[in-house]
């Protein structure tokens, strides 16, 4: 892990160490979680069964709406460096986004989870990782309202867009080799507050860091077991106005046969609600600060649906002058 902190979450210390952790890229990992080998394994089991599904099964499950953030996501279905307004070719993951089905109303941002019928085990503890998430990020926000100064921060982030990807990396015996610039995940910031991410501890992702020389900004993370990664994402950006800054990451492929056989990754993209407001706080806010005001709805919509289309993102981008 280099220098990448970890923090206890079940210390007292933790609300301090979380902050500087965070003002260096964003980006820490967290032990002291809560969240049990058995539902964390259990959805690894549960992942495998529905990616074992036939490309026929699995296509049912496509949503067409590119705002839903909903159901299978076929191999180049993204380019997420669009949302940096970087072109590059399509992105070779493949995955499967749901969220919580009670939260979904007449937004577009948040609509009902396909559920695959064929893939019971996985339904079930996709369901259940998802609740404990959510109770996880209830906690991290109450920790982090309390340093950002935003005292109910937890309350007001309870219905928001939460999306949940499983996510599933594979190299193919009858994979054509990459195009130039081609990634398995392509350099990108996530849209959230923070995301909450569990990862096979094996080569694959890396982050940009701040301080190393130019061509070693790119950092390797490899999560230690039964450990989960945090990042901040655009939303927390803004309101410390850059003091915790949002960690640009991505997944490389190299096509020389030193790529895993296999990652899997689940990702929980965690939001306050749609409505909420968020631009730098008084106590962070820089006199020329580059953010205004934003509501979540319109930084999620402006920044989602390029990489889908294939098109660069809208919105305000949180990279400033971190070079990729």
């Amino acid at each position: 892990m280099g220098t990448i902190d970890t923090v206890d979450l079940s210390s007292a210390d933790a609300p301090t160490r979380l902050d500087t952790a965070l003002r260096k890229d964003g980006f820490v990992q967290l032990v002291g979680h809560g969240l049990s080998d058995e539902i964390a394994d259990g959805l690894w089991s549960g992942m495998d069964e529905f990616f074992a599904l036939s490309t026929n099964v699995k296509a049912r499950y496509v949503v067409d709406d590119a705002a839903a953030n909903r159901g299978y996501r076929q191999r180049g279905s993204e380019a997420l460096s669009y949302s940096l307004g970087e072109a590059s070719p399509p992105d070779l993951f493949e995955s499967f986004n749901s969220g919580h089905d009670d939260r979904a109303g007449t937004d577009r941002l948040i609509q009902q989870t396909p559920w695959p019928t064929e893939a019971p085990e996985f339904v079930a503890v996709a369901q259940r990782y998802l609740l404990e998430m959510a109770a996880l990020s209830a906690r991290l926000d109450a920790i982090f309202g309390e340093i950002i100064a935003i005292p109910d921060l937890a309350q007001r982030s309870m219905a928001g867009p939460d999306t949940m990807a499983c996510i599933r990396y594979e190299r193919r015996s009858d994979e054509v080799a990459p195009v130039p610039g081609q990634k398995r995940m392509g350099a990108h910031s996530d849209y959230t507050t923070f995301t909450i991410l569990r990862a096979d501890p094996v080569p694959g992702l890396e982050i940009l860091t701040s301080g190393a020389a130019p061509g070693e900004r790119w950092k390797s993370v490899i999560p230690d077991p039964g450990t989960l990664l945090l990042n901040v994402g655009d939303l927390l950006a803004i309101w410390t106005d850059d003091a915790w800054p949002s960690t640009v990451h991505r997944v490389p492929l190299r096509g020389d046969g030193t790529d895993p056989a296999l990652r899997r990754s689940v990702a929980y993209f965690h939001y306050p609600d749609l409505d909420v407001s968020v631009e730098p706080l008084r106590a962070f806010r820089h006199a020329e600060t580059r953010y205004s005001p934003v509501t979540v709805a319109e930084h999620l919509a402006a920044r989602l649906i390029g990489p889908k289309q294939h098109e660069p993102s809208a919105g305000t981008s949180t990279v400033g002058d971190r070079q990729l």
